[in-house]
């Protein structure tokens, strides 16, 4: 039976960046299912054009082409993404780590409620601790753009590794609470749901912009066991 050959799987690859699949692995899935559907075309006629029939099968995918895969493909590692998060958090609550969880929380509380200026004392940390987590991802964006001009292959996880906006997104949060909570709660329990909350999006962030992106390459090989011949 006639196969797609390597210049015909080189030109699958280059049509799908052509649509706007711009992750490695999303491509090769992509790949993969149009190259077997283009070998089923020719077991039944062996004399249709490669192009012919990669255009008839593009069709099949409807007017937004490749959209819904990609889709479908980004909640997939989204998942994933936030199950290394979790499972990352979660040694946090094992010693020796919970130690200092305890100890974060316990700090924060007693500035809280102790000092005269403990509110600003903390609030001058958190904002210490968002400038820190912006300088880190204005690093891991131009690792990946030192990436994009290398024209390396990108894997659709590890552009959600190195991209970590969704995280940045919640930072404002416990700051936000720290200066409204007092005057939706009374003060001690407003006060230990800070200190949990600010500990809490502190180890989400360092997960984030430290831990995961140093662990970057171990993950991907885990998630991806091609990459094996590759890095």
């Amino acid at each position: 039976m006639r196969k797609v050959n390597q210049n015909q799987t080189d030109r699958l690859y280059r049509f799908t960046r052509e649509h706007l699949v711009e992750y490695y692995d999303v491509q090769t899935e992509l790949v993969d299912h149009l190259a077997s559907a283009i070998e089923e075309k020719w077991s039944q006629n062996p004399s249709f054009e490669f192009e012919e029939v990669l255009q008839q099968e593009f069709k099949k995918f409807g007017v937004f082409g490749f959209l819904e895969v990609v889709e479908a493909r980004q909640k997939a590692m989204t998942k994933t993404y936030w199950n290394l998060v979790l499972n990352e958090a979660l040694t946090f609550l094992k010693l020796p780590k919970v130690l200092l969880i305890i100890g974060v929380v316990s700090f924060i509380f007693w500035s809280l409620t102790k000092l005269e200026f403990g509110k600003i004392i903390i609030a001058s940390i958190v904002l210490l601790e968002m400038i820190l987590l912006f300088y880190q991802l204005i690093k891991l964006n131009r690792k990946k753009k030192k990436r994009a001009k290398r024209n390396e292959k990108i894997y659709l996880l590890e552009e959600m590794i190195l991209n970590v906006g969704q995280i940045a997104a919640i930072s404002f949060f416990p700051g936000y609470l720290l200066i409204h909570f007092d005057k939706i709660v009374p003060v001690d329990i407003g006060s230990i749901i800070m200190a949990i909350l600010i500990t809490f999006s502190f180890v989400i962030h360092y997960i984030a912009v430290v831990v995961l992106p140093s662990r970057k390459e171990e993950i991907l090989i885990e998630i991806y066991p091609e990459l094996k011949l590759n890095y």
